[in-house]
């Protein structure tokens, strides 16, 4: 099963996004920044989701350091209505999602690889995920 690590200030907001998040069929962690490199160098972790309630500067360089010591893991930026478009660190991370719940999995999906096609269920909405199409 693959692991997708949740990073974010707010854990409130951290354990809500991991259960949207687990739709996916997938395991996740969630930490504060702080421990964010300790808990990628103690178990692997396909997909690192950076949330909105990062400073955007702190989000930038935690999506630097975890490309060069993981160059496997991928980055997700989750996007508020003014971040990662004001400031430019783009392409720091490989994709930035809204925080729109059916948005957020997909695109965590489409990070995975997942050559299958994916079922989620999201607000009683069943949606079907193949080759980054979205078929309802």
């Amino acid at each position: 099963m693959s692991t997708v690590l949740l990073v974010g200030e707010d854990q409130l907001l951290l354990d809500t996004r991991a259960a949207v998040v687990r739709t996916a069929g997938v395991e996740t962690v969630c930490c504060h920044a702080a421990s964010a490199l300790e808990v990628l160098a103690d178990r692997r972790c396909e997909v690192v989701i950076l949330c909105h309630s990062l400073p955007e500067r702190l989000a930038a360089v935690l999506a630097e350091i975890i490309h060069k010591r993981w160059p496997r893991t991928r980055v997700l930026a989750v996007s508020s209505a003014r971040m990662w478009e004001q400031f430019d660190a783009r392409a720091a991370v490989d994709a930035v999602s809204s925080a729109d719940p059916e948005r957020l999995v997909l695109n965590t999906i489409e990070l995975l690889g997942r050559r299958e096609p994916a079922t989620v269920q999201l607000n009683n909405r069943c949606i079907a995920v193949r080759h980054n199409a979205i078929l309802h």
